[in-house]
């Protein structure tokens, strides 16, 4: 289960990858800390480390990274761990295949290379707005 997120306890931690971590320091001006923290990994096995532990809320997963797993490989991983944890997949990818099995592996979007700022800004604040919801959904939470 995706971990419990209340913005009065912490910031939204975020999983930068790739692409996104060129923004992470424009990301912590705009948004800020009280709202958004972003844990950088340098590998797939820190990211599965950083779900498991629960220290994050959301990840930002680029389809470059130099990796032992690809995006998918990687989603499927995520998804062993937790069925619900946002994943935003970043990706050159365009063949119908391809974003057929993302999103069968519930990716929460896929957004196409290059990786805009807004375009994560806007991202963000998707998965913010999603797990108020399922926050608000949840009656043991």
């Amino acid at each position: 289960m995706v971990a419990a997120w209340n913005i009065t306890d912490r910031p939204l931690g975020l999983v930068v990858t790739g692409e996104a971590n060129e923004w992470t320091s424009a990301l912590e001006r705009i948004v800020g800390p009280r709202l958004l923290t972003t844990v950088h990994v340098d590998c797939d096995r820190d990211l599965l480390r950083v779900i498991q532990r629960r220290e994050a809320h959301a990840a930002v997963i680029d389809d470059d990274v130099d990796w032992g797993l690809d995006a998918l490989g990687m989603l499927r991983q995520v998804r062993s761990i937790d069925a619900l944890f946002p994943v935003v997949v970043v990706t050159r990818h365009s063949d119908r295949r391809w974003l057929e099995a993302a999103l069968r592996l519930a990716a929460f979007s896929v957004v196409a290379k290059p990786l805009e700022l807004e375009e994560l800004l806007r991202q963000i604040r998707r998965i913010m707005i999603r797990l108020d919801q399922f926050l608000r959904e949840s009656p043991d939470m």
